[in-house]
């Protein structure tokens, strides 16, 4: 099976109602300069090391060209010997290009014996055309040539005594035309809607028609058409990727059939399919290969816009963190995200220029640029459940600080997701909001709910590619207290010598303070004081009390208060934790 799926500039002509292709093309990009391609060959009449030799200087397709100097002194350059077997050569396609002081002719022959002889000439002799850009010669090739199988070109340069001693020649894009026997090819891959459809959805399984064409002057049997869907977007039909191979009928000269097949379920974003045509006798893998992309619309909601950091700390720039609530993965190429639209126009930023797979649970952080790392170091490891995208936007993403739109559309321009923040967001009881972002506490609940929004707990102002700090699908009806290792011993031994005092709250948001009392009800040790929590949370203690001694052997009683100010709730609760040695 052919698995060709990128091919080069295709030159196509009408040769008695067949399909012309290039049989053969050299770009001499394969090589390390200055040496040739492989079975490329050259004289030595200038240098002992060959006349003509690749360099890297003002090639016209990147990076190499081939190169000759000094006019003065004849040379040529000899192609590797081609097989025309099965096909009939049409043209001989190169681009030339010379300096000014480049005299020398230029004629082009070929051989049928491998280079032994070159009896056909195919040029008359070719002159500098009064441009230093690179022209493109077109020659009509012999019908001698068909079917031979030692077929070599040759360029030669006729010396000028007075052509230029530093002039120079430049030779690239080398390609032989020819009208295939035996070709299939593949004119198009197109979706067919069922009757009835508009559009194509998520999970939806599609029929794919493949246009097959016989371009070659022979009838095709036994041929198959293979499908593919390019799961990881690297442009490949890969084996694991097929779907289906169905197996094509009787086909005459320049007829053509379609051939079809169901797909897999679509994706939200971009599906791309591949078919290729696998024929045995087929002699030109240029047109084995069609592809079509199938843009689906992902569901509202199923992406949600889930922290925001629209007033960071100085030094620090904006992002936004997206999260992946829904069931199916969602490719995110070209999906974009902007803020209020003004008279002016709205702010727009496309989040993925490639194909990104996000899967259920992903986390996607879009920052205005890396000072992001500085301050949340987490994103930048990768992960595959985090995708990490830095837009190199030092003015950052005009988000207002008092309050504005972040609007997230997908690559149709279908909004997904959407809310209208305001500072008023932020907790009550948190005075100081710079460099803390706004997070969302539910998934689940409506995106524009002021109450499904708070101030980021998190000691470094925010949690971008990590469960919010308030994140909670559902609240406790009274708070809890969990010790562990419980008894501990604090005796500096390295075992047991802290213990994690574990918390869950009935509030989404609160300030908590943590004491450590005896068991005469003396404090001995504040923890936390009026720090701003979420629903969970775990904090260490080292045994030790306040003025930093270590505590008597015995019981000691933990208590957590919790306070929402904003709803005038108050949570508490206690735990006994044994502080120990041993024996």
């Amino acid at each position: 099976m052919k698995t060709l799926l990128f091919s080069w500039v295709l030159f196509l002509c009408c040769a008695h109602a067949q399909m012309t292709q290039p049989a053969y093309v050299e770009r001499f990009d394969s090589t390390s300069v200055p040496l040739l391609p492989i079975g490329w060959s050259t004289t030595t009449n200038r240098l002992s090391s060959g006349d003509f030799v690749t360099t890297t200087s003002s090639p016209r397709s990147s990076p190499n060209a081939v190169l000759s100097t000094n006019a003065t002194i004849s040379q040529s350059l000899t192609s590797p010997p081609l097989n025309f077997a099965g096909t009939t050569p049409v043209r001989l396609e190169f681009y030339a290009s010379r300096s000014s002081s480049h005299a020398a002719g230029l004629i082009v022959d070929v051989s049928i014996d491998n280079g032994i002889t070159f009896p056909m000439t195919l040029t008359d002799t070719l002159r500098n055309p009064g441009t230093s850009a690179y022209v493109l010669s077109s020659i009509p090739l012999p019908v001698a040539l068909a079917n031979q199988r030692s077929v070599r070109f040759r360029w030669r340069l006729i010396a000028v005594p007075s052509g230029g001693a530093t002039g120079t020649f430049r030779l690239d894009d080398v390609a032989v035309i020819t009208i295939p026997s035996f070709d299939l090819g593949l004119t198009r891959l197109q979706a067919l809607p069922e009757a009835g459809d508009s559009s194509f959805v998520p999970g939806q399984k599609i029929t794919l028609g493949a246009a097959v064409k016989n371009s070659g002057t022979q009838n095709a049997t036994e041929y198959e058409i293979h499908f593919f869907q390019d799961t990881n977007s690297d442009g490949k039909a890969e084996l694991p990727e097929e779907f289906a191979d169905v197996k094509g009928s009787n086909l005459l000269s320049s007829d053509s059939t379609l051939i079809t097949a169901t797909s897999n379920a679509l994706i939200a974003g971009d599906n791309r399919f591949i078919a290729v045509v696998s024929w045995l006798l087929d002699t030109n893998p240029w047109n084995d290969t069609a592809f079509v992309d199938v843009i689906v619309g992902a569901e509202p909601r199923s992406i949600i816009i889930n922290e925001i950091m629209f007033d960071p700390l100085s030094g620090q720039n904006e992002w936004v963190e997206f999260y992946h609530r829904g069931q199916d993965p969602i490719d995110i190429a070209r999906w974009r995200f902007s803020d209020r639209p003004t008279s002016s126009g709205a702010n727009a930023f496309v989040i993925a220029t490639m194909s990104t797979l996000i899967q259920p649970r992903d986390f996607i952080v879009v920052a205005a640029d890396s000072s992001l790392f500085s301050q949340f170091p987490s994103p930048a490891t990768a992960t595959p459940t985090v995708h990490c995208f830095i837009l190199s936007r030092s003015n950052g993403f005009g988000l207002n600080n008092d309050g504005d739109d972040v609007i997230l559309r997908d690559a149709l321009g279908k909004t997904i997701d959407s809310v209208s923040y305001s500072s008023l967001w932020h907790h009550p009881d948190v005075t100081i909001t710079k460099g803390r972002s706004l997070e969302r506490i539910s998934p689940e609940i409506a995106s524009n709910d002021k109450r499904n929004w708070s101030t980021s707990p998190s000691s470094r102002g925010g949690t971008p590619g990590q469960p919010n700090g308030i994140f909670t699908t559902s609240l406790p009806s009274a708070a809890s207290l969990s010790i562990s290792p419980n008894p501990f011993s604090p005796d500096g031994d390295g075992f047991e010598d802290f213990c994690i005092i574990r918390y869950n709250l009935p509030l989404t948001t609160s300030l908590i303070r943590i004491s450590i009392f005896d068991i005469r009800g003396r404090l001995l040790r504040t923890l936390a004081n009026t720090e701003l929590s979420g629903p969970k949370g775990e904090i260490v203690w080292d045994g030790l009390d306040d003025a930093k001694q270590r505590v008597r052997i015995g019981p000691y009683v933990v208590f957590i208060e919790a306070i929402d100010g904003q709803a005038g709730i108050l949570a508490t609760a206690k735990a006994v934790v044994v502080v120990a040695t041993k024996l």
